[in-house]
């Protein structure tokens, strides 16, 4: 039996591919477990909803093994990785232990863990949850933020880590 959703000729290796021609940036989302510790996960799918008032959103599998812990925090904070992390997204994209040490992380104002050394940091209240397809997409208020306008970012295109950077207007 067939989806009716899914076309039948539908290959994900080949959609992945597809989709990694979108240039996106890397972000950490960060959030304490139920014993207080700060946990970390790499996400790309980091989208501003609305300035008025300030919502995010992102999206976590629903195969992630951090799954109860950012569906039953009540804040978390996304951070903009820097363009020489890539050791913190290989880290924290990984399945196993996705403990952020102490010394990396700080709180703003509601208490979530911020990724101290982040290009930016947005520090979110938990606003609304809601399943789709294989995915829960997470919608979060920006309750304050904080950003390094001076420092490049990590990007990702096409399998491979980009730097993302201002640098001067061209001519």
């Amino acid at each position: 039996m067939t989806d009716p959703d899914t076309p039948s000729q539908f290959d994900p290796k080949a959609y992945r591919s597809a989709l990694g021609g979108f240039g996106t940036g890397v972000a950490l989302v960060a959030a304490h477990d139920a014993e207080g510790r700060a946990h970390g996960l790499i996400i790309n799918s980091l989208t501003s909803v609305s300035l008025h008032p300030p919502i995010m959103l992102w999206c976590l599998a629903n195969s992630s093994n951090a799954f109860g812990v950012f569906t039953s925090c009540e804040a978390f904070s996304l951070n903009i990785l820097r363009s020489d992390d890539h050791d913190v997204a290989h880290r924290f994209s990984r399945r196993g232990d996705r403990i952020i040490p102490a010394e990396q992380v700080c709180t703003m104002e509601t208490g979530a863990p911020v990724l101290t050394a982040a290009v930016a940091s947005l520090d979110c209240r938990m606003r609304l949850r809601q399943p789709m397809g294989d995915h829960e997409v997470i919608y979060g208020d920006v309750i304050t933020y904080r950003a390094d306008p001076g420092v490049d970012a990590l990007g990702f295109f096409r399998g491979r880590f980009v730097t993302l950077t201002s640098g001067d207007p061209e001519s």
